[in-house]
């Protein structure tokens, strides 16, 4: 009785095949599909994953799986670049709802400080390049995060939190569903004394002043069922976040001084879907809006400002029993402004369409996409991307898959423009081929992926402008992944990625991690109390600070080499009532992701969930 009542509370969890039910998931073709009919490489964070490990943010979340890796410029609030398989920053395609939360004002593209786990259902990471489905910004990898929806009849909750800097999160949410339509609003607000975002490597954070973080995010949804075959519905969410960050320069021996920033994003989507005979249409009109105000600044930019609309038609065709082509077109513009400290203003604009095209056969044992994306941008010209997948099932318990695809990432308007420095208008876009293996047995498996990526855009330090490293960057590498149960209450999940990322001289690139191995252990002591504990362990890396223009000077900083483990328990009181406390970086361990910018060190929340 006791396996029972663990392996359907993990039933999310661990995704083998000795679990019947299987996520569905909707980013890898824009169609919604079962994960095991999908060949890219694809891993899903449910709504169970959230809530048995509390996480705070989205970033949280996203390093708990293989291949996922991150450097951040202090706690939260600071700059944070997420890699894919080594490649990251603003090649990887962020979409919220499937609405873009890429800033086209930012050169390091979607902003992870902004995103709290509050009120998420799920997260999709499609890892390899998707631009062949999802054009540029989609070179490395496409992650989905899709909030709750409304369930049957009335619902309501309450979520607190309280910890350590003097964090407090509150958050409720109302829902309600009839047959017609279904509404669901979600307040949730997050706030932190912090500490310091930068210290010299080595130093006590104690020793200088907390920077602080508020986050305030807003989730209305609107749906309406005009008919069996017609349905509206309507998605908005707004982000009001302020930080207090430094202007410290690392290794100086000055008092870091405060940098109060204010950030405002607003994301919209309006969908209409049809379905007609074997046919399912879908229009859809995405908007986002993202303010950013660096309050202190004292000279360049002051105010940044991003928009981005964007209309798609597409048109999913069923045929045979399975087999299913997916035909769209869209239509996107990109609007930046910026303000300077003296006043003045600067505005520019990029559009660009796009014709795509998605097919998937089922034909015997195997399963084969193709995908063909066309896109002619105003500033860069017409691209021509696609992809290629098979998935063969040997059987119940052991399939094989490889995709191949080419993808690009095209310069914003900011890189190229780059107001704080020097401007690039010889910025070319990056080539990328894609290629990943796979081989999978029960809860096991194992990828190989190799990445090419031609004129790599990288950030000269010295001449302070982007530039394209001339030649191929190569990453490549595998990941390994295992999910069992080791005892009838006792469960595991395990990762390791061996990564090699180099530039076209064999020199590796900054920041990257050779080798990272990520544990997760659930035990269950009955059906009301659980425990959790997360291990990582992240091996060499290097703060690289040489100017990509001299690769000969020094490797930086060892970042890498040490161990963090973070622990939860949760205990239901009643089916509607439910506690839990969670330590993070339970042996105090010091380190550095990024050289001269803190990290949390133990730290201590208690929670409490209601529903009522």
């Amino acid at each position: 009785m006791k396996k029972i009542i663990a392996i359907s509370m993990l039933t999310s969890i661990l995704l083998s095949n000795e679990v019947s039910l299987e996520p569905i998931v909707v980013t890898a073709t824009k169609v919604s599909q079962s994960i095991k009919d999908i060949t890219s490489s694809t891993q899903v964070i449910t709504k169970e994953d959230i809530e048995e490990k509390r996480y705070t943010s989205v970033l949280d979340a996203l390093n708990s799986l293989a291949g996922v890796g991150f450097t951040q410029d202090g706690g939260i609030g600071g700059l944070t670049k997420l890699y894919i398989r080594g490649v990251g920053g603003g090649r990887v395609l962020v979409l919220v709802n499937g609405v873009r939360f890429q800033d086209p004002s930012s050169k390091y593209g979607a902003d992870f400080s902004r995103l709290m786990i509050a009120n998420v259902e799920r997260i999709e990471l499609i890892s390899g390049a998707q631009s062949g489905i999802w054009g540029s910004d989609a070179s490395a990898g496409v992650i989905n995060i899709i909030t709750t929806q409304a369930e049957d009849g009335f619902n309501s909750g309450l979520n607190v939190e309280y910890g350590s800097f003097n964090s407090k999160k509150i958050g409720v949410f109302a829902s309600y569903k009839e047959k017609k339509y279904d509404t669901m609003l979600s307040v949730n607000n997050f706030t932190t004394d912090g500490y310091s975002a930068q210290s010299p490597y080595g130093s006590d954070i104690d020793n200088y002043e907390d920077d602080y973080y508020k986050n305030r995010t807003i989730d209305f949804s609107l749906g309406y069922n005009i008919s069996d075959n017609d349905r509206l519905l309507a998605q908005f969410i707004n982000i009001d976040v302020e930080s207090n960050n430094d202007t410290y320069s690392v290794g100086s021996g000055t008092e870091n001084k405060d940098m109060r920033v204010e950030n405002e994003t607003n994301l919209f989507n309006a969908t209409y879907t049809k379905k007609i005979s074997n046919q399912n249409i879908s229009l859809k009109y995405n908007f986002s809006k993202f303010d950013k105000d660096e309050l202190d600044a004292t000279s360049g930019i002051k105010t940044y400002e991003g928009k981005t609309n964007e209309i798609e038609l597409h048109d999913t065709i069923s045929y045979r029993e399975k087999d299913f082509v997916l035909v769209g077109i869209s239509y996107k513009k990109d609007d930046v402004e910026t303000i300077s400290v003296d006043n003045s203003e600067d505005t520019h604009k990029i559009n660009s369409n796009a014709i795509f095209l998605t097919n998937t056969n089922f034909v015997d044992n195997f399963v084969i996409t193709q995908s063909l994306r066309w896109d002619n941008y105003s500033n860069f010209g017409e691209k021509t991307t696609g992809k290629v997948g098979v998935k063969y099932f040997l059987n119940e318990d052991t399939t094989f898959s490889s995709n191949y695809a080419t993808g690009y990432n095209a310069p914003s308007i900011i890189m190229i423009l780059n107001p704080n420095g020097k401007e690039n208008e010889n910025l070319e876009a990056e080539d990328i081929n894609s290629f990943d293996i796979s081989a999978t047995y029960k809860g096991a498996s194992l990828t190989y992926f190799y990445n090419r990526v031609k004129n790599l855009i990288s950030y000269d330090k010295v001449n302070k402008q982007h530039i394209n490293i001339d030649g191929t960057s190569v990453f490549k590498g595998f990941e390994l992944k295992y999910k069992t149960d080791i005892t009838e209450n006792l469960f595991m999940d395990f990762s390791y990625t061996r990564l090699s990322a180099k530039d076209k001289d064999g020199i590796d690139l900054r920041r990257r991690v050779k080798d990272t191995y990520k544990l997760s252990t659930y035990y269950y002591l009955n059906d009301k109390l659980n425990f959790n504990l997360d291990a990582q362990y992240i091996g060499e890396r290097y703060d690289n600070m040489y100017s990509v223009t001299n690769p000969s000077q020094t490797r930086g900083r060892q970042t890498g080499k040490y161990l963090v483990a973070n622990f939860v328990t949760n205990y239901e009181m009643t089916n509607k009532i439910s506690t839990y406390l969670k330590v993070n970086n339970i042996f105090d361990r010091y380190y550095q992701v990024v050289d001269g910018y803190s990290t949390s060190p133990r730290a201590f929340y208690a929670g409490l969930n209601v529903k009522f």
